[in-house]
């Protein structure tokens, strides 16, 4: 959290959070430990917090801010996280089964011949439409 940001203590988030959580749009934990906290309103104002600590028992830790932002519904991101999972490569399907793999391109092939007849059925629709359009202009 840079200079120009507002800082306030943990305390006095929780009696923001307890006054008017719904004043409070997304609380976003940033750096290797996740000790840089954002805290953005939902008027687009943003401060952090300062006394956060990393530890398992503290009430200032970021997973207890976290856990109190779960309590009031408040949107929490852990920007650390999310950047991870991002690189991370997709799961496939694995099928294990022969048969459940072939039905299961059977049925691909079944829905691209519904979306192929769909888009014939309303080509077909709109000329029509345009064809009676025509002959009332007539």
């Amino acid at each position: 959290v840079d200079a120009s940001v507002p800082m306030i203590t943990t305390n006095e988030f929780s009696l923001i959070l307890k006054d008017s959580a719904q004043a409070v749009s997304v609380v976003e934990f940033s750096g290797p430990k996740s000790e840089t906290v954002t805290v953005k309103l939902v008027d687009g104002t943003a401060f952090g917090i300062t006394d956060v600590v990393e530890s398992s028992v503290d009430p200032r830790s970021p997973l207890k801010i976290a856990a109190m932002c779960r309590e009031n519904q408040v949107k929490t991101k852990f920007l650390a996280l999310e950047a991870a999972l991002q690189n991370a490569p997709k799961r496939k399907v694995l099928y294990t089964n022969e048969r459940v793999r072939v039905a299961a391109e059977k049925e691909r092939e079944k829905q691209a011949r519904i979306d192929k007849d769909e888009e014939a059925r309303l080509a077909e629709l709109y000329r029509m439409q345009e064809e009676e359009a025509a002959t009332k202009a007539r």
